[in-house]
């Protein structure tokens, strides 16, 4: 999975501030999902101790995967005694529109179950064929067409999927998409809902993060707690920033402090990141560590930096 994520797990990366898998529970519970079963992996016991201290009072689950190096079908697969009927899997390294969650919950109750989510992108995402306008049915998974919907990554699924689920593990394909193919391909409807126009970010690499953050710190998408510079300001002594430091909106920070720093725009700071002599743009930064010099397009994490390379692909 890459350097950042064997030092920390993928669902507990900040996002404006904000782990992903509480991006994904914020979006649900919006959606009015009122029961989690949360399947952790690599760095699981993390995520699971996360989620207990974060989301006390909520109905949430967690369990321990025990194949998850084999793929997301293996995972699923270790959910199925905690689930029944309907339910709606999500993959915790996703941040999208709440809009896309609930609009798919209610389309079930009207085309039923399996039903994806289908948005636009270029290049990235499962490509589809579909037949029908804003919604109808997939025709081939992994083949695109004149639409150029890809999967979002939210489907809406009943347990009787469990069965093509281990039909396509016995075939020596470990993902989720591969089940959905092999259903298709054997003739079962699977239907899709078009949430063109809906923002959602698939996060697999330190780019797509960097991305997420710039949307959400523009959209003004951050927690209520820290100090926030909308886009278009610039503010100098304020909040942790001491006079001689300047923040050039959008910035979020936290908590840490910087001392003789320029940050912004697109800078988000958390758990406890300080600053020195610093001048940063496109930067999340997050468990603890000193940043220092001239930063452009990097995640750090413990003060450990993580250049973004605009060429190619670099796994999280």
């Amino acid at each position: 999975m890459g350097a950042l994520s064997r030092l920390c797990p993928k669902p507990l990366i900040p996002v404006a501030g904000r782990p992903l898998i509480d991006w994904v529970i914020c979006s649900l519970l919006k959606s009015r999902v009122e029961r989690f079963v949360v399947v952790v992996g690599h760095m699981g016991g993390l995520v699971a101790r996360h989620i207990k201290e974060k989301w006390r009072g909520l109905s949430v689950e967690c369990i321990q995967a025990r194949d998850y190096l084999k793929g997301a079908g293996y995972s699923l697969l270790a959910a199925e005694e905690y689930v029944s009927g309907e339910f709606l899997l999500c993959p915790a390294d996703i941040v999208f529109d709440h809009e896309i969650s609930s609009g798919l919950i209610k389309a079930v109750k009207k085309l039923g179950v399996p039903l994806i989510a289908a948005g636009r992108s270029e290049g990235r995402g499962t490509a589809i064929s579909t037949s029908g306008g804003k919604c109808g049915e997939v025709l081939r998974i992994g083949e695109g067409d004149e639409n150029r919907r890809v999967c979002v990554g939210l489907v809406a699924l009943d347990s009787s999927f469990f069965t093509h689920l281990r039909r396509s593990l016995m075939r020596g394909e470990g993902s989720v998409v591969s089940a959905l193919k092999l259903y298709v391909d054997e003739g079962g409807k699977l239907g899709f809902v078009d949430f063109h126009g809906r923002v959602w970010f698939d996060v697999d690499t330190l780019s797509d993060v960097l991305d997420a953050n710039r949307h959400a710190l523009k959209a003004g998408l951050t927690p209520e707690e820290g100090l926030y510079v909308p886009p278009g300001e610039v503010r100098s002594g304020m909040g942790t920033a001491d006079y001689k430091s300047t923040l050039v909106g959008p910035v979020l920070l936290l908590d840490g402090r910087i001392e003789r720093s320029v940050l912004g725009p697109n800078v988000s700071l958390s758990g406890c990141v300080s600053c020195k002599g610093a001048i940063a743009s496109d930067v999340v930064a997050f468990g603890g560590g000193n940043i220092t010099g001239v930063v452009k397009r990097a995640v750090f994490f413990g003060g450990v930096a993580f250049p973004v390379r605009d060429e190619g692909v670099e796994q999280i």
